[in-house]
Formats: C-alpha cells, sequence, structure tokens
C-alpha cells in the first residue's frame, strides 16, 4: 500500500511538472493529451487501491472468524485428516511349486480419515482412525470357501480368478481415544503394541520381503493386522526414553467370531487375548519388549493353541547413514513358531539399501517346516514418504527343499501424512 502511494505522489509531481514547463514541450496540444493520460492513470491506481484495502478488510475479518472458531473450538484444524498409500508393485515369481509369472500387485493400499480435538476435560484430546483397504489392481478376497494350499507351503491361497467371494473395501484399524499428559487411551480394532515393535524395525512392511510375510519371514501373525473388540493404554515417555503399555481384546463367552483376522490366527473364537510391553526410543536407539496370553473359548484347527509369546526388538542408528536392527520372538507355545530376524539398512542420498535375513522354525501352523527368507533391495525417496523400490526375496522350505523367489519393482505413494 505504502508502495502506490508513493507512485501517486510521483505520478502527480510529474503532471505538475509538464503543467509549469509549456515551453520544453513545444506542442501545447502533447502537453495538455500527456496530462490528460496521468490524470486517467491517478483515477486507475486510486481505483486500485480502494479495491486492495476493500480486499484487506475482508481477509481481516475472515481471520478474525477463524480465530474465533478456533477459540470456541480449540483443536478445530486438526479434527479432520485424510490420508492414505497407493502401494503398487510388479512382481516377478519363480517357484519350485506353485505358479510362475508376474502379476501387477496392490500391497495394502488404503484410505482412511483421522483427527484429534480439545475437549472440555483439561489437558485432553479426543483422537479417531477410521481406515479401509482398497484394491488399486484387482478385487480384495473375500472369505475362504475357494481357498487351498495350491503352492505347497501350508497356507491357504485364492483359487480361481476371484478367489472366493470379493469385494473392493476390506475394513482395516479403526478406534476411538483419548490422550494427555497421563498418557494415551484407545478403543476399537486395534494394532498392538506388539505388533509395532517389528513393524517398527522393518523396512519392508507392506511389501513382498516384509519380516512378517505369511507368518514365515522372521515375524509370526502376531506383527500382521488387528486384535478385534479391544482396548490399549500407553503411558507417556518417563525416565528419558521409556513408555510401558498394555492391550486387553475380548468376546461374549462362547462367541463363534475371531480374537485376531490374520493367518492362523483367525482360528481363536471367542474368549480373549491381552499383552503388556515396555518400549525405549532415545537417540540412535530404540528397543521394544513384548508379552501376549491368548485364551480362546474354542480353536477351529490350524494348528494353533492357547498360550503365550514373547518377543524383544531393537534398532540401533550406528551413523547418519547405517543402521541394524534384530528382531526375537518365542511364539512356539502358540503353534507360530520361533522366530528371526535382522536386517541392515545404508543410506546414500535419497537412496536406502536394504539387507534382510529371516528364520521361522517348528510354526506348527504350517505343519513345522522350517523356513529361511533373504532378501536384498534398494528404496528410493521420491519425497519424505513417497517411495520408489526394487528388491529380490527368498523364502527357503528347508523341510521340503523348496524355494519361492520373488522380484519386486513398486512406488509406494503417500498422501496427507
Amino acid at each position: 500500500m505504502q508502495s502506490m502511494k508513493r507512485t501517486t505522489l510521483l505520478t502527480a509531481a510529474i503532471a505538475a511538472a509538464l503543467g509549469t514547463t509549456p515551453a520544453l514541450a513545444g506542442d501545447a496540444e502533447t502537453l495538455r493529451a500527456m496530462k490528460a493520460q496521468m490524470a486517467e492513470m491517478q483515477r486507475q491506481i486510486e481505483a486500485m487501491e480502494a479495491r486492495l484495502e476493500e480486499q484487506e478488510t475482508k481477509q481481516d475479518k475472515v481471520a478474525t472468524q477463524v480465530a474465533q472458531q478456533e477459540k470456541k473450538y480449540p483443536g478445530l484444524g486438526k479434527a479432520v485428516q485424510v490420508y492414505g498409500q497407493a502401494r503398487v508393485s510388479a512382481d516377478f515369481t519363480d517357484n519350485d511349486v506353485g505358479s510362475d509369472g508376474e502379476e501387477i500387485v496392490s500391497n495394502a493400499s488404503r484410505i482412511g480419515v483421522q483427527g484429534e480435538m480439545d475437549t472440555t476435560i483439561a489437558g485432553t484430546a479426543v483422537f479417531y482412525r477410521a481406515e479401509l483397504r482398497y484394491e488399486t489392481t484387482d478385487e480384495v478376497n473375500g472369505d475362504d470357501t475357494n481357498f487351498a494350499d495350491i503352492d505347497g507351503d501350508g497356507d491357504l491361497d485364492p483359487v480361481g480368478e476371484d478367489g472366493g467371494d470379493s469385494k473392493e473395501l476390506e475394513f482395516r484399524e479403526g478406534f476411538a481415544g483419548l490422550k494427555g499428559g497421563w498418557g494415551k487411551l484407545r478403543v476399537g480394532r486395534l494394532s498392538t503394541e506388539y505388533k509395532k515393535t517389528g513393524t517398527t524395525i522393518d523396512p519392508w512392511t507392506d511389501n513382498a520381503p516384509q519380516g512378517r510375510g505369511g507368518g514365515r519371514q522372521g515375524m509370526s501373525e502376531m506383527h500382521s493386522s488387528y486384535f478385534n473388540n479391544a482396548i490399549d493404554y500407553v503411558t507417556p515417555k518417563f525416565a528419558g526414553g521409556f513408555t510401558a503399555n498394555a492391550w486387553y481384546s475380548t468376546r461374549f463367552d462362547n462367541s463363534s467370531k475371531n480374537l485376531h483376522n490374520a493367518g492362523a490366527l483367525t482360528n481363536f473364537k471367542g474368549g480373549d487375548a491381552g499383552g503388556i510391553g515396555v518400549k525405549y526410543a532415545s537417540g540412535p536407539l530404540f528397543v521394544g519388549v513384548d508379552w501376549v496370553d491368548i485364551d480362546a473359548d474354542s480353536i477351529a484347527g490350524g494348528g494353533v493353541s492357547n498360550d503365550s509369546a514373547w518377543q524383544i526388538g531393537a534398532r540401533y542408528k550406528v551413523m547418519d547413514n547405517l543402521s541394524f536392527a534384530a528382531l526375537y520372538e518365542d511364539s512356539e507355545d502358540l503353534g507360530l513358531g520361533e522366530n528371526w530376524y535382522v536386517n541392515g539398512i545404508y543410506r546414500v542420498g535419497n537412496t536406502r539399501l536394504i539387507a534382510a535375513y529371516g528364520q521361522s522354525n517348528d510354526r506348527v501352523a504350517n505343519g513345522n517346516n522350517d523356513w529361511d527368507n533373504w532378501s536384498i533391495g534398494a528404496k528410493y525417496d521420491l519425497t519424505k514418504k513417497s517411495e520408489l523400490l526394487v528388491a529380490w526375496n527368498r523364502r527357503q522350505d528347508d523341510t521340503n527343499d523348496n524355494d519361492f523367489d520373488t522380484l519386486t519393482v513398486g512406488i509406494n505413494a503417500k498422501f496427507g501424512y
């Protein structure tokens, strides 16, 4: 606005100068035309200034209204956040048993809405999440009425073009909760802290080389999907980086509904499950120790048993561009085997070079077969969250001497985070 005022003064000065020095112009008619042009320019500048002042007034009113709304409803700007991922890859397979070839695959693509809002309870916010899985390349497989063990690995695979009933969307995680200086409390369908220890250290989560793949690549199905009808609590940080957690999942007595929705864990019907854990995260070090116990009312086969499991996982950043991680999990009493997983990550610019190894032994749900899993690959950062990837993965059934190889090339496009 000040610059326009200076322009107005300059214009007036030029007009005045032209009006007082006609002898220098040499043509009175030309001077009159120039003065008229200057007057028109002055009029246009004044009209522009008036419009800008009007616009500024409107903007001030809007800002005042937003401030009033924020004061009336604190945290309104964080109330609704739409987010998601489109995860697509081309997977090339070469298997000793089962199907070979290539396919375009959707790797747990998802869309959701989440947010938080301050409440009438001092220092406490309500927060929530509702998330759906969607298929970017095909249908989501439905029930297992048209499933069979077609690759000899002990797990059910879809048979036929659609793999049984199909749908375009599938519910993933959903909860409502409260949080404050006292910690976080959630109720709903939950990713437990047991699962989060594994996904925190595995850079390939939701891609072919992931440690939890099929429950036999170094981590059990406890690291996949969700516990239903659950509640959990996580403490605030204490003692320089520690948090503690506890969770509980329950069904009505003699319910035929499952406690969990991944692999062999779907065979636990009714009853309850729960767990506790401690995590440490500070500087270059992350450590998670977790324990879980399952006491279902009935078990619908699948080689699983009511019992408990425990694990310890850790990641250490040796330097800014180099880190190592490892996890040991004893879930034999549940029928999910003894599992080991290690990886190393080296960063060069926007590229992460990743090597990983996993081992799963004595998994009753998989016929007590012993498995080794190797992977090597790279991720290239397109944005802070999105990435290109390429990796080779080999699952080896040592018991039956069968190899299952996958070369995956893809993109993970993430938005709203």
